[in-house]
């Protein structure tokens, strides 16, 4: 019998490598020029490297081009581990922090005391310094805990919504069209896969590339990161007649282009929910005057402003409440798919996988060592029933919200504030255990709040998305997480070094990196704002969490008993957080793709789907990326002496 193809194999090795230490720079340089997290598309590297392997007549198999693919978020997410430190320490010793007296209970095993920080400016290596030590190791400790737990709750994620609930994972099963199509070659695939990354080209050209490149580059106008002509904003023509309505029409074609891959029930409901809440929500919140001394509604506050500040005051709590119910009531209803769930694991051990009691025992023990890591690090005062309930409780629940509505939806969604509603909750008043920095999934806070932003970026969702994208290329699920360990620590060590010589170059912040300069002094204040903010409980309304479980429990009553679609409760979250703009424009795509060109183009449509709107994201990107290469460069002139 002849061996079984490996996936792991040296040129894959060697292609981490490459994307570590030849695109992270890329990715770090941006951020510091412009605070945004720019990671080439996943797509591009991959199609680089399996045309160059083409030409050189050493092709990549589909399972190696799975390795490449679905490590590209690993390898991207880990690029701003060393940076956060850098940003987190001016954080805490910024204007802002000391004016709400956030800098007073900045523990040192976060970042150095102050007393010590002015010193490490004139070193050449910054992390090369004694007074680092305790803050990296720890982070450096959660970080491995977190990945324990990731692969162990991702794996139970894929036995109850892969194996046992067989959910569809569209955006999953698009990315895996393409590893199929350039792994196998196969002609009138590849040629749909080429004709549709030019059109997205095109579009890209005529919609992003060039109105950015007149008005904002060529013209010397102000600097922006987005592409301008986004969107036509109806809010404020709204203001006098509805107020408080929010509506927005986005140009991105993308944002049409993801509804193909969804059904219209799903893609009517996300819009539903959305509207609800921006439109009629909003409307009526400020029509009983409902918001908040400090801010008042007023007009002209423009789409993204209004859902911003409803969802910070009303709408968190609201889907606090919902998501606790879209879990909650299911399993209590009908517990068979987690019963067997668990009862396929106990057979897994028998086709040679991963044993039950092994992915078990590997998450009780993370986070049993995490809960009293956790525990130590607030003098064994914090109550350890809450974080033994957040940690072990709140990370199931996490996953299980987050793989459920990305196995019916595009992208998914996230349960907000999830970590800082249990600290608040438990009664603790010492503010240490904020700092604590626990797993990302728990919390979905812009800018982060003070431990999160050294935690793993990533969470079991995307465990389980790539373990069915294994199974479909035939990837063996214990080679799956090697490579896994594997690319965590070459990003670490390369994160590591990348930061250290960014440093070495110039200190951070400095005028080497214009957004240090221009922007981090407001970053600092949003993010000091945001600690109060979550610290007094501000954002955590009782009132509306328990609307919001109500509203849950009965809409999945309805959709259950009735319609008979009971992930349609999941659906109503993900469209009640992603927003009109986004929601409409998937609902817009998905009846134009199954109403017309399904029925137009029979199952050729069916044949092609994923080919279509794969390429066309790529051509889109291979744009993005150019018009990226743009704006370091331009910025990078800051540093000329004329």
């Amino acid at each position: 019998m002849a061996a079984e193809e490996k996936a792991l194999t040296t040129k894959v090795v060697l292609m981490f490598l490459f994307t570590a230490f030849i695109l992270q720079p890329l990715v770090i340089y941006y951020f510091l020029l412009t605070n945004s997290f720019y990671t080439f598309s996943y797509w591009i590297p991959v199609l680089i490297f399996a045309e160059v392997a083409s030409l050189m007549r050493a092709d990549f198999t589909n399972k190696e081009l799975f390795m490449l693919l679905v490590f590209q978020p690993v390898a991207f997410s880990y690029s701003l581990f060393f940076i956060n430190f850098i940003r987190n320490m001016y954080f805490a010793y910024s204007e802002p922090s000391k004016y709400f007296g956030i800098a007073y209970h900045v523990p040192g095993w976060w970042v150095p005391p102050e007393e010590i920080v002015s010193g490490l400016y004139s070193r050449g290596w910054i992390f090369v310094d004694a007074a680092w030590a305790v803050p990296t190791v720890l982070a450096l400790s959660f970080l491995a805990l977190t990945v324990l737990i990731d692969l162990s709750l991702g794996y139970l994620s894929y036995m109850i919504f892969v194996v046992e609930e067989k959910l569809e994972f569209p955006f999953a099963r698009a990315s895996i069209a393409m590893v199929n199509t350039l792994a196998s070659r196969e002609h009138n695939a590849l040629r749909t896969l080429f004709a549709s990354c030019a059109a997205g080209i095109l579009l890209n050209l005529a919609l992003k590339f060039l109105p950015y490149t007149l008005s904002a580059f060529l013209l010397g106008g102000t600097f922006v990161v987005i592409t301008p002509f986004y969107g036509y904003d109806f809010t404020p023509y709204l203001d006098y007649i509805l107020p408080g309505a929010a509506f927005m029409l986005v140009t991105d074609p993308l944002a049409y282009l993801s509804g193909l891959l969804i059904p219209p029930i799903v893609a009517v409901t996300q819009f539903a929910a959305s509207f609800a809440l921006y439109f009629i929500g909003s409307h009526v919140i400020t029509r009983l005057d409902l918001w908040p001394a400090e801010s008042k509604w007023a007009t002209g506050w423009g789409y993204w402003t209004l859902q911003y500040r409803v969802n910070l005051y009303f709408y968190v709590s609201l889907l606090i409440g919902m998501s606790l119910a879209a879990m909650l009531v299911p399993l209590a209803i009908n517990p068979r798919p987690l019963a067997r769930a668990f009862k396929s694991l106990g057979k897994m051990g028998e086709r040679g996988r991963f044993s039950a009691e092994m992915l078990l025992g590997a998450f009780l023990a993370s986070s049993l060592a995490m809960t009293i890591l956790a525990w130590y690090l607030t003098n064994f005062q914090f109550p350890i029933y809450v974080l033994l309930l957040l940690i072990v409780g709140g990370s199931f629940f996490a996953t299980y919200i987050a793989t459920a509505s990305a196995g019916v939806t595009v992208f998914g969604t996230s349960v907000p504030y999830l970590r800082e509603l249990a600290i608040y909750m438990s009664g603790y008043t010492k503010r240490d255990v904020w700092f604590v920095p626990l797993p990302a999934t728990l919390s979905s806070a812009p800018l982060g709040t003070a431990g999160v932003s050294l935690a793993s970026p990533l969470g079991g969702s995307s465990v389980a998305q790539a373990l069915l994208q294994s199974d479909v290329v035939g990837v063996r699920h214990r080679e799956f997480i090697s490579a896994y360990l594997l690319l965590v620590l070459i990003n670490i060590v390369s994160s590591f070094v990348i930061t250290n010589i960014f440093w070495n170059i110039a200190p951070i912040p400095s005028s080497a990196y214009p957004y240090t300069i221009t922007g981090w002094p407001v970053d600092a204040l949003n993010w000091a704002r945001m600690q109060m903010w979550v610290w007094t409980g501000y954002l955590f309304r009782p009132l509306w969490m328990g609307l919001g479980f109500a509203v849950g429990a009965a809409l999945f009553a309805v959709t259950n008993f009735v319609l008979k679609a009971p992930y349609l409760l999941i659906v109503t979250i993900t469209g009640a957080g992603m927003g009109i703009p986004w929601a409409l424009s998937q609902m817009l795509g998905s009846i134009i793709g199954r109403r017309v060109l399904s029925r137009t183009l029979g199952d050729r449509w069916g044949s092609y789907m994923y080919l279509i709107v794969t390429g066309l994201f790529l051509g889109d990107a291979i744009m993005e990326m150019l018009r990226v290469l743009m704006i370091i460069m331009a910025r990078a002139q800051w540093l000329l002496p004329f």
